[in-house]
């Protein structure tokens, strides 16, 4: 093969492997709730019981986390899970989610295919400046990094296949874990709320924040990503009220030449993802559910988690 010849090929491989890294898929669905009963409660806490957990952040307040292991010594792998809006939910409510106890499936799943699942609150507070970094105040992304590497030396735990998933508000930290934290093998943004994470101010939350003249500084939105290296998946649905941020959040890391894949899901709520978690939610007339795109996106994500790979 000519010189000329092999950086042609060269230059169409690395262009095919931009397009697969950058690809956005969309999944049609059903609207009807499943019955969630029998996706619950099927690892028993004989086997693997929830261990509950306070860690200790860089101010010396302690994050809250219930980790459930499987059998053995290990090491394993293991997924960070950060919840969504408010955060400071305390050790209740992150041990009844590692149990599935309301109806969602994603916690025990991970745990039967073997990974270390932690369940992980942060802590909260006004949200323009609890949720992005500071120079002079903690907040819940140091708390985020705390947690991460607690878990990357618990003894049972491989350090080199430690990913987080985030949801909604949850989905803002882990992408700044992302920016931050480099050796993460993988990252999901589930229907995330990357606000802060793209430099955007008084964007209003429904049912707990108002909001007012909403900004956006882009300079900060292109210093976040490009710090990235660790593989991104975002998850959404059709139905969300953040679709539209959640498209500039994979467009801005396409333009940055980031490794994200963008995945929609006709019907998805927000949070649907991670079906039932025993919230109020008046913004869903069914209240919450768990769907056959929900369980679709949830086996998705293991894959791609699995193999930290898009």
């Amino acid at each position: 093969m000519k010189p000329t010849h092999r950086i042609l090929v060269l230059l169409v491989m690395l262009c095919c492997h931009t397009v697969v890294q950058a690809e956005i898929v969309e999944y049609a669905g059903q609207p009807e709730a499943l019955d969630h009963q029998q996706y619950i409660h099927v690892v028993s806490e004989s086997l693997s019981p929830v261990t509950q957990t306070w860690i200790k952040s860089k101010d010396g307040a302690y994050v809250a986390a219930s980790i459930r292991k499987p059998q053995g010594e290990g090491p394993f792998p293991a997924i960070i899970m950060f919840h969504g809006a408010p955060g400071g939910r305390g050790m209740e409510q992150l041990a009844g989610w590692s149990r599935g106890d309301h109806g969602g499936p994603v916690w025990e799943r991970y745990l039967q295919e073997g990974f270390v699942v932690v369940v992980a609150d942060y802590r909260g507070g006004d949200f323009n400046t609890v949720n992005t970094p500071s120079e002079t105040l903690v907040t819940a992304i140091d708390d985020g990094e705390a947690v991460v590497n607690h878990v990357s030396n618990l003894p049972y735990v491989d350090a080199t296949q430690v990913s987080v998933y985030g949801v909604s508000l949850g989905g803002n930290l882990v992408m700044y874990l992302a920016s931050r934290m480099p050796n993460l093998k993988a990252v999901v943004a589930g229907a995330p709320a990357p606000i802060w994470f793209l430099g955007i101010r008084n964007f209003p939350i429904p049912g707990l924040s108002e909001g007012g003249e909403q900004t956006q500084d882009l300079a900060v939105a292109r210093a976040n990503i490009s710090a990235i290296k660790t593989p991104v998946l975002i998850q959404v649905g059709t139905a969300d009220f953040l679709l539209e941020m959640v498209k500039q959040l994979h467009e801005q890391m396409v333009a940055g030449g980031k490794p994200v894949r963008l995945e929609i899901y006709e019907h998805g709520y927000h949070d649907f993802v991670l079906g039932p978690q025993g919230h109020n939610r008046p913004d869903l007339p069914e209240g919450e559910k768990l769907m056959q795109g929900g369980l679709d996106a949830l086996e998705r994500s293991l894959a791609f988690i699995k193999s930290g790979r898009l």
